[in-house]
């Protein structure tokens, strides 16, 4: 596993549009519909909500195959962090971790997330915390919101990051 070559494609909001980037946000999706659509059962109209467009995202390639995602959205709130996926053939191999502290690389301001109460524990390990002890249902999966305090060293990328 580690003489595998690891790279992210990050496009840039509003540039995974363009038809030079069309493929990777393809990707991405495929990705996404393989984890949360066929996987977790998710309504396709939930995961595929017309944002993708406008939003950044990154495409995690182990050599030369996509195999992990994440979807980065400004809201009113500040910055989510989403659609994090790994494919099942890969997981458990620390590319998730990648794959957000990628993404924890790029931002300028500590994110959110909506994180699956399935990942709790995968995303405390990365620093994040509970906002509160409050539990909801997200697509029929029960979630809680968690933050990347202030105090959270956010450190370089661990792979190399290829702008779109």
């Amino acid at each position: 596993m580690n003489t595998m070559n690891k790279s992210v494609i990050f496009l840039e909001a509003g540039k995974a549009a363009l038809r030079e980037n069309r493929p990777y946000l393809e990707q991405c999706q495929a990705i996404r519909r393989d984890v949360f659509i066929n996987e977790q059962g998710v309504d396709e109209k939930i995961d595929l909500d017309g944002n993708d467009e406008i939003c950044a995202h990154l495409l995690l390639l182990l050599d030369d195959e996509a195999v992990g995602t994440a979807r980065i959205r400004k809201t009113e709130r500040g910055t989510k962090l989403e659609r994090i996926a790994v494919l099942a053939s890969h997981r458990g191999q620390g590319l998730g971790e990648i794959l957000v502290r990628s993404a924890l690389s790029l931002l300028d301001e500590g994110p959110y997330i909506h994180a699956q109460m399935t990942s709790l524990g995968f995303y405390t390990h990365l620093g994040f915390v509970q906002e509160k002890a409050e539990i909801y249902w997200e697509a029929n999966i029960p979630h809680t919101t968690m933050i990347l305090p202030p105090t959270v060293a956010v450190v370089e990328a661990p792979c190399p990051i290829i702008r779109r």
